[in-house]
């Protein structure tokens, strides 16, 4: 029974791992420096948004996240795979 258990305790043990390292990711990077300036961000004109990619501002941003989520879609997969055929 308490084997079953582990492939569980391994996936909320990766997701922690990843939560903690976007945080530090984040506050290292800035990301929580201006709050004044996050709280307009969703009143902002698609234009000035449209510049900012067009900048290629994003394009570090987005390739890291969409790995760590690439990441934790295998994790999941293979924890489920393991929980299912054991």
């Amino acid at each position: 029974m308490a084997l079953g258990l582990v492939p569980w305790f391994c996936l909320m043990a990766a997701g922690l791992a990843a939560s903690v390292a976007l945080l530090f990711w984040g506050m290292r990077s800035g990301q929580f420096a201006d709050q004044e300036r996050a709280r307009y961000l969703p009143l902002r004109g698609e234009e000035t948004l449209q510049e900012e990619r067009e900048r290629g501002a994003f394009a570090r941003q987005v390739y890291v996240l969409a790995g760590l989520v690439a990441a934790l879609f295998v994790a999941f997969g293979a924890t489920l795979g393991i929980a299912v055929f054991k």
